[in-house]
């Protein structure tokens, strides 16, 4: 199975991080070397077969380049940060890593991350990347991180399931008061226990997001506040809570099986016709099915809301034993050609046109669709004209679990809209007050 999409689902890239599911076995590999020097670095990240195959064949190239020596260590992602705080706290992390783009606020807060100011522009050549993913590591304007990935949230749908109800599938200039008609047309042509979509109204990045920046907010502002209100989440609980009762979306039940790329998804199940958080490389594989992908209903002005996504970071620790040949080695997946087309696709979608216009010729089937899809939406991205999504701030986990957990139990009658938007706003601003 392709590895560029995390869990959260985006066009071509791990945008979180989070792909637990789709990766190799939680320990880490044994190092090929001693430790790092003047002329040796030691590397660390997460990632599947894939991911793991393309990066020590890129770090071999690197070699033969530079004459550093790379000493690779890699696992799952299960247990990846508890390793290296572990090693954080002894004073002996890895000279360079791949970071959480989720969590890059909350190490950079700890003051373990390097600023890497002093390496751009003359070792990174950072203004090579897109502009919308150039800041994906940035924290209150410093760069921490460079991001290896572009991509953007879309929806999947289930082509076949449209074609077999006779019912025109969404397209890209739909709206969220379409996406509500199309998914009751779709239930209730599919029948008893089935269901147009997904309840999306926990997922906050590839759902209530772009809802809130379609209106000129965000889920964070720049200094780390919530960036929406309790009319906002009202507003948006309502919204989910009119389709659920109309049966246009799945029920609460079916939510347990939705955050794996498996067979158990509602998905590939056939229970949903539609779905948030993932894209068509990760999906694909699992169905006989055809699946496509559309963009995110836009808000009533036609904006998209979309928030582009830098994939995984690679960050260099403060007490690296070698910190001048890790942000060569930065810039060497960022700028070489040879590292380019040996990633290829295992951390997402390129983040630059040289990247792209290296990849394009050779790529095919789900990749191809998922990239061309993704330029577009860049395209569309650039005409909302809005400002670039904050970096999520530290607390940031806490508070995707509290809008998860106040989705459910909304969602299940649990608690009344407003007792959970009080709810999630108390742990939500506790989590981000106890985080600074």
């Amino acid at each position: 199975m392709s590895e560029n999409l995390s869990r959260r689902g985006f066009l071509g890239l791990t945008a979180g991080g989070l792909a637990a599911t789709a990766l190799a076995g939680c320990g880490f590999a044994p190092p090929d070397n001693a430790g790092s020097s003047g002329n040796s670095l030691v590397f660390r990240w997460w990632g599947g077969e894939a991911r793991n195959k393309a990066y020590q064949e890129a770090l071999k190239v690197f070699t033969e380049k530079t004459g550093v020596a790379v000493e690779t260590q890699y696992s799952g992602y299960d247990g990846y940060f508890n390793k290296l705080n572990t090693e954080f706290a002894g004073g002996n992390p890895p000279d360079i890593f791949q970071m959480d783009t989720a969590l890059v606020s909350t190490y950079a807060a700890k003051g373990v991350l390097t600023d890497l100011s002093g390496y751009v522009p003359d070792t990174i050549h950072l203004d090579t990347l897109y502009s919308a993913v150039r800041t994906a590591g940035t924290v209150n304007g410093v760069p921490y991180g460079v991001p290896s990935g572009s991509g953007f949230a879309p929806i999947l749908f289930d082509k076949t399931l449209f074609e077999q109800a006779k019912i025109a599938p969404p397209t890209d200039n739909w709206t969220w008061d379409d996406f509500g008609a199309i998914a009751g047309e779709m239930s209730k042509a599919l029948g008893e226990g089935k269901y147009g979509a997904l309840d999306a109204s926990k997922d906050d990045s590839g759902a209530l997001q772009p809802w809130l920046r379609q209106r000129g907010k965000d889920l964070y502002t720049t200094d780390g506040k919530l960036g929406f209100t309790a009319a906002d989440l009202t507003e948006w609980f309502t919204f989910w809570a009119g389709l659920r009762a109309s049966g246009a979306i799945c029920p609460p039940e079916m939510l347990s099986s939705t955050d794996s790329a498996t067979g158990n998804h509602p998905l590939i199940a056939g229970q949903i016709a539609m779905t948030t958080g993932w894209g068509l490389a990760q999906m694909q594989p699992l169905t006989q099915h055809t699946l496509d992908a559309v963009i995110v209903p836009r808000g009533s002005n036609g904006k998209t809301g979309q928030a582009p996504s830098g994939g995984v970071l690679l960050c260099i620790p403060v007490k690296s034993k070698n910190p001048d040949a890790a942000a060569k080695l930065i810039d060497f997946f960022v700028s070489d050609t040879d590292a380019i087309k040996t990633m290829g696709m295992t951390r997402g979608i390129p983040p630059s046109d040289k990247a792209l216009d290296i990849l394009l010729p050779s790529l095919s089937g789900w990749d191809k669709k998922d990239v061309t899809h993704g330029q577009y939406v860049a395209q569309e991205v650039a005409k909302d004209g809005l400002p670039s999504a904050p970096t999520a701030p530290p607390g940031y986990n806490d508070v995707k679990t509290a809008l998860d957990a106040t989705a459910k139990q909304i969602a299940f009658g649990r608690m009344s809209i407003a007792d959970g938007v009080s709810q999630f706003f108390r742990d939500a601003e506790a989590a981000l007050a106890g985080a600074k």
